[in-house]
Order: structure tokens, then sequence, then C-alpha cells
């Protein structure tokens, strides 16, 4: 379990009471994402994934962060595309 002091508060994550909340960004470069999330929100970066494809985490507050760079298509959906919106 880890720390965090945000204006005069302790944050633990995971918290021993209460609930987290976690989101999933698809990013183009990690370390970049990272780096933004640090100095615009005072993210604590806990990790900035590797080469073998394991995804970043950052935590701001009761938040947690997982950014991971996009993949291409997986067997299960083929070569799905989502459909453009009109503008």
């Amino acid at each position: 379990m880890s720390s965090v002091r945000i204006e005069q508060k302790s944050y633990e994550m995971p918290p021993r009471d209460g609930f987290t909340v976690t989101h999933f960004i698809t990013v183009a470069d990690i370390d970049r994402s990272a780096a933004f999330y640090e100095k615009v929100f005072g993210g604590r970066i806990l990790s900035r994934g590797d080469s073998k494809g394991a995804s970043g985490h950052i935590q701001i507050a009761i938040t947690w962060l997982i950014v991971n760079v996009g993949g291409g298509p997986t067997k299960a959906v083929g070569n799905a595309r989502r459909p453009s919106r009109p503008r």
C-alpha cells in the first residue's frame, strides 16, 4: 500500500475504506502522457510501462490513471472499425 499527501490530506492506494476511481486511457506516448498528468494535475507517476507492453500508472488523489498505447486489431474483432461520426 502506498500513500500520497495532497493539500494536507493523505491518500492510500488502494484505500482502506471507501473506493477509488480508475480510468484507462489509450495514448500515443506513455512517457509524454505521464509527464503531462504529473505537471498539470500534480499526479504521482507510479510506473511508466515498458517496451514489452506494460501500461503506465499515475495516481491523482483517489484516482488511478492507467495509460497504454493502442494496438492493432485482435482476433475477436478482426478489422472492425468504429464508424466515423458525420461532422
